[in-house]
């Protein structure tokens, strides 16, 4: 019995260090600077300490909505939120003092929450909210308060030219994210002839209410988003709707506020759930110099 145990014990853990792997946010950036990710080894050995309980269901909920892009032929990203209330942690706290423009170093200035929260994603052929639906492919994925408990995963092994249906799942749970809708690449033998775009730039919170993505989502007459940058912008206070936090932003934790902020529109929810985004930088979407 005591070697069941072990062994059970054993088996369990190794499916929770590969979810850990399969979160894609843990990782750098850029893979000429690897040290820009987090220490996933780290997050790893506080996550299995003894006495690390995970949330109950009913703590959790997704902040944000989801979202798909950077489309392939045979694959497309998936991300979404979970956190342990509507408020967040204090991952994303204003922090005073400095810090590095490209350190996720959170240590210094907040102490990180040991407790990680497990998701599954499914892939679907169809909706899976009117009906059934063939599940395409699966996984599961942890995150935590290190990376603003975001989960971030790529679908693969999926047919070109191809919509797909997505949805989140709290592991063990009923409790779900919206249903996600998102549309892999073509091939280069592909007819593309008839595809469309919604094309975006300079999205300013502060400055207006996000009408143009709430248009494109409710018309539905395309097939992907592109936004061409400065999907955020840094400033302070310029407009009518007040900015979060309230400065022009610096820090790891200036940006997730700010990005979290804009996330809360309904609008841009509603485009970001059905439909896979192309997104490119400009100079406002990170720290402008």
């Amino acid at each position: 019995m005591r070697t069941t145990l072990v062994c059970a014990a054993g088996l369990l853990a190794m499916t929770v260090l590969a979810a850990f792997d399969g979160n894609l946010n843990y990782a750098s950036p850029s893979r000429r600077h690897i040290r820009l990710g987090i220490d996933v080894p780290l997050v790893k050995r506080r996550s299995m300490k003894r006495g690390n309980v995970l949330y109950e269901h009913s703590e959790l909920e997704f902040t944000h909505g989801v979202a798909s892009g950077d489309p392939w032929a045979d694959s497309v990203i998936l991300w979404t939120r979970v956190a342990p209330s509507a408020k967040s942690s204090e991952s994303t706290k204003v922090v005073d003092g400095t810090a590095g423009y490209y350190s996720h170093e959170t240590e210094k200035y907040i102490k990180a929450d040991p407790h990680p929260i497990c998701l599954d994603w499914d892939v679907y052929d169809s909706d899976p909210s009117e009906g059934k639906a063939e599940r395409v492919t699966s996984g599961r994925a942890y995150t935590t308060s290190d990376i603003d408990y975001t989960v971030k995963v790529e679908a693969t092994e999926l047919e070109p030219l191809t919509v797909y249906y997505y949805q989140f799942t709290i592991c063990g749970s009923d409790t779900n994210s919206v249903v996600g809708r998102t549309k892999t690449a073509p091939t280069a033998d592909d007819d593309v002839a008839d595809l469309s775009f919604a094309v975006f730039s300079c999205s300013n919170y502060p400055n207006g209410y996000f009408n143009a993505y709430r248009n494109a989502a409710r018309k539905d007459e395309h097939d992907y988003v592109i936004h061409l940058g400065d999907y955020i912008y840094e400033t302070g206070r310029d407009g009518e709707r007040a900015t979060m936090p309230a400065k022009t932003i610096f820090t790891l934790h200036d940006y997730r506020t700010r990005h979290g902020q804009y996330r809360t529109d309904p609008d841009l929810q509603l485009l970001s759930q059905n439909f896979a985004w192309i997104p490119t930088w400009d100079d406002h979407g990170r720290l402008h110099l």
